[in-house]
Order: structure tokens, then sequence, then C-alpha cells
């Protein structure tokens, strides 16, 4: 049939071509190639002959766990079929099926998940020694051997970021994240500072007891240092000492010479503690620190002048966007530099900005649709469709303006936030996106602190990524794998250390029984840094080529 149709077409095509040579006319070509027959064209004006689409293969159906971490989803949101995952999916020609779990019941449903064996084909999760350990007994796929298929994600994923994420196997079961480019620093109310330390600023850690001191004797009622429950959120005077103590407890560091000690072997971590006694005692660190709520963490900062915090600048934006919400136009917010106590390295004071996040994906061993998977990540670090999300569409989320600047349409842009927890491999806001949140947020302000609010940001930023250049992004401990066997311990070590902090800070103890328990303490734990000192070693020597 399609054969005689054909020659119709052409019969047609030659009466009408000996018609034009008789009277003269000349028929201009369009660009199609009459030699070729499969692109025969029909030029009778009343034919309904329609062009034969080009064959594409069906989507992929993909089953993906997906941690939003905490980003809201509305209601009437289909987390399977929605505008800006649709985005993904027509990219990675895929039908995603999204198992995404409330933030609260995460952890749970990944346990559940795992004990049944029933694994679907994309894992993402932030469990690290879990995902080792499961893909050391088969679960998960080795991504050394995915990421050579696919050329876009092997330009992305250099040796050096794979050696990083090795299980103790030397298998990659997790693939991490990208780094967001927008590492954490100390923040604080510029507005408070100015107020009583005119345009000087504090940097050690006694000059920001003393402006500390300042803001409380002016405010008699404030509370300048604070947190949502322990130190979460609140190591920058530890760190200021060089001591790695954050929200968890002590953590490992290394030293010079290749070796992980607890950080309550570290010397200076004892003046840190004594650093915090010293606020406590004096009313500038918060009494009920250790066991503040949300609620009170919120009444601390927009009622009792807090003042300090630390964070990357979607924090930042996030704390104006706060107080100006609550009608505050005095508060600035801005970065600063971080506090360093005198002769402390800034690698150890500083926060570094790692070329990895924190998030992994995993891919199921079982998995047939491998190839499938690679497309859909490929999609999700295409910076061009992080970039379509990122503003959302164009009449809806954003209008272009004469110019071809972008402006948001504030309400559409609130109601399709939930698109930011699409933007999980490059760990959600990253640098390049928060023109999209500041094009949110600023609009939203009194003109007059958006005015003021933007110049402190640009030039707090250039401290924090100044302060943040000093740390090296790669050393040896960058490529010692988690040991899954010891995780446990670790988490317990972790702690128990806290306890003993606490105590030691808000004066329950002397600083010689601190020193007694932190004895103890290490002898017990010591264990672990030892582990994990071996495999330093091995790293050690394999990268300096003995």
């Amino acid at each position: 049939m399609r054969k005689t149709r054909r020659q119709i077409a052409l019969l047609l095509a030659l009466l009408f071509s000996i018609t034009i040579f008789a009277t003269g006319c000349v028929v201009s070509k369009t660009g199609t190639d009459n030699t070729d027959d499969t692109k025969t064209t029909d030029t009778t004006p009343t034919s309904s002959t329609e062009k034969e689409a080009p064959k594409t293969d069906p989507p992929t159906k993909v089953k993906m766990f997906f941690g939003d971490a905490g980003i809201a989803f509305p209601n009437d949101v289909d987390k399977s079929d929605n505008p800006f995952l649709n985005i993904i999916e027509k990219a990675a020609n895929v039908d995603l099926e999204m198992i995404q779990p409330s933030y609260g019941d995460f952890q749970t449903r990944f346990n559940l998940m795992m004990a049944s064996g029933e694994i679907p084909d994309i894992v993402h999760s932030w469990f690290h020694s879990d995902i080792n350990k499961y893909g050391a007994e088969g679960a998960f796929a080795d991504w050394e051997e995915l990421i050579p298929k696919s050329q876009k994600l092997s330009k992305v994923y250099t040796k050096d970021m794979l050696d990083m994420m090795r299980s103790n196997d030397g298998n990659v079961y997790g693939l991490y994240t990208l780094s967001n480019g927008n590492p954490t620093g100390t923040y604080a109310r510029i507005d408070l500072i100015r107020e009583v330390y005119g345009d000087k600023s504090p940097v050690t850690p006694d000059e920001w007891f003393e402006v500390m001191s300042l803001v409380k004797e002016k405010y008699p009622d404030s509370v300048p240092l604070s947190s949502g429950g322990g130190f979460m959120m609140m190591d920058m005077f530890f760190k200021a000492f060089g001591a790695q103590v954050d929200g968890n407890g002590v953590k490992m560091q290394t030293t010079d010479d290749d070796r992980y000690i607890w950080a309550f072997e570290y010397p200076r971590t004892r003046d840190a503690v004594v650093y915090h006694r010293k606020l406590y005692e004096n009313k500038l660190l918060d009494e009920t620190f250790v066991t503040n709520t949300g609620a009170d963490f919120t009444n601390r900062q927009m009622e009792k002048n807090m003042m300090v915090w630390r964070g990357d600048s979607a924090a930042v934006l996030g704390k104006q966007e706060a107080f100006a919400q609550a009608g505050n136009t005095n508060a600035l917010i801005g970065f600063v530099n971080n506090p360093i106590a005198p002769g402390v390295e800034p690698r150890l004071a500083y926060w570094g900005n790692s070329p990895l996040g924190w998030h992994i994906v995993s891919v199921s061993e079982a998995s047939t649709k491998k190839d499938a998977v690679l497309r859909i990540f490929e999609a999700f670090l295409d910076p061009g469709l992080l970039e379509q999300i990122s503003w959302g569409r164009e009449g809806i989320e954003y209008f272009v303006r004469q110019d071809g600047s972008k402006v948001l349409d504030i309400e559409a842009h609130n109601k399709a936030s939930y698109r930011n927890a699409y933007l999980f491999m490059k760990q959600y806001w990253y640098a390049d996106s928060m023109d999209v949140r500041m094009a949110g947020s600023l609009p939203k302000m009194n003109p007059k602190v958006a005015s003021e609010f933007s110049k402190v940001w640009k030039s707090g930023i250039a401290i924090r990524d100044k302060e943040s250049a000093m740390v090296p992004q790669i050393t040896n401990a960058s490529f010692v794998p988690s040991i899954a066997d010891i995780a446990p311990k670790s988490a317990e070590a972790r702690e128990q250390s806290k306890n003993i902090i606490y105590r030691a800070v808000m004066g329950e103890i002397s600083m010689e029984e601190y020193d007694s328990l932190v004895s103890e303490w290490v002898k017990k734990y010591k264990y672990i840094t030892d582990a994990y000192t071996t495999e330093l070693k091995k790293v050690a020597k394999e990268r300096s080529g003995q």
C-alpha cells in the first residue's frame, strides 16, 4: 500500500514539473532532496499527508528511593509526576516512580526496605556506613564499573573523587553528590556588632567575648550565643582553637605525621572547653543550650539578640528572611571572619570546600536498568536542566524583562519551592542557584534593609571564600574509607564525649575532673583512631609512591 502511494506521488510530481516547464515557471527548493525517496513531499495543496515522526524508545520505568531532605511537597503535587521531575524524566527518557518517605520517617523506611531485600533501582540517602555494609554483601553495584559507561559522568567524577568514596573493601557503593561550592562560614548580626563595636570586626575568641559582653551589657536580657540543642551548628568557637568538636561530639582529626587522634587528645580542645565555660559563667552562652527546643532557639534569635551562627550562604539568606518576616527592620545578617585564636592554623579554624557533598546515591546490583540510571544522573547534573529547575517555568514562576533579566513571580515561586529537592546532586542550594533565592527574598524585605543586606552579602561572601580557600580540598585523609565494623562504636564514643564537655562547660565538674574523664574516655576508644591511623598510613604510602 505504501509503495503504491509513493508511486502515485512520484507520478503527480512528474506531471506537475512538466506543466511548469511548459509555462516557463520556476519552483524553488525548500531544502528537500527529491532524490531521497524516504523524504518524498506531496506538493498538492490539498494533501493531508503527514511526515512520519522519528521513532523513539518508550520511557524506561525506574524506581527511586528518594530523600527530600525535609523540603515540603504540597499535598496536591504528585511526587512521581510533576513539571520539575518531568524535566529530568524527559531528558533521560525515563518514567520515575519516586518512593519518597517523609523526612522524619526516612531512616525507618530505609531500614525496612533493606531488610525486605526489595531494593529499587536507585537509593538516595546519607547513610554511608549502612550503604557500604549492604554493598559489601552484594546489594549495590560498584560505581567504578558504571561511571566509565557514561562520558558525561566520567568528566565530572575524577579518579581522586572516586578514591575518596571507597568503602573499606575498595569499591564505591555510594556515589557522593557534588559539593554545592557554597562552604560554611561564621555569620552574625552585623547591626549589633556595629552598635557596640563600631567599624571593627571581632576575630579572636577574646574579641568575640568582648563584643558579646558589650551586647549583654546594653541588653541585659540578651543571649548572644545559643543553639537548637547542644553544640549543633554552634561549633565556631571550638574550631577557633583548632578543636574539631561539633554537635555530635568530638571528632577524629589528623596530625602532621599522618595519624588520627580524637579531638580530646588535641591540646587546645581543653582551651576551647574553658572558653565555653567562661561564656556560660558570664551568661553569654544560653543557660539552656543543651536542652533547647526549636521554639526556644527561635525565641533566642528573635527576642534575645542571639548574634552569631555558622552555616552556608543559604543559611545567611534564610536568617535575614526570618527577621524580615518577623518585622525586624534592624537586624542585618552577613558573613564575618571565622573566629581564630592566636597560633592556630587556618586549616583547623576555617571550613573548607570539599569537591564532594554529603548525600550519596546507590544502584541496586539486581537492577536491569543501569543504562537508564546513568542517563538519570547525567540529567540531574546537567547545568542547563538545573537552571531550568532553579528558576522554574517562564511565564509561571518567572518572567523575562525587556532587558533580558529574570524576575520571579513570588507567589508562584514559593508555591513551587519543592522543586529545590531535585537539586540534590549539587547539594541543593549550590552557589550558582543563589541568584534565584536572592531574587525571591529581596522583594520581601524593607527596601532600605534589602539594599544594605545586598552590600554585606557581597562583602561577607568574599570573606568566607577567602578563608575557605585556606583549607586544602584534598588531603590523605580524604581517601580513608569509613570502617563499617566500628562505625557504631564511633557513634557511641562521640555521644559519650558530649556529656563530658557539657558538664565541664556548665560547671558541674571541675576541669581536673574533666581531665580525668577525658583520659578514661581516650583509653576506652583509642582503638578506633588506631584502626583509622593504620588506613591513613597505607593511603599516605600509596600516594607518595613508596
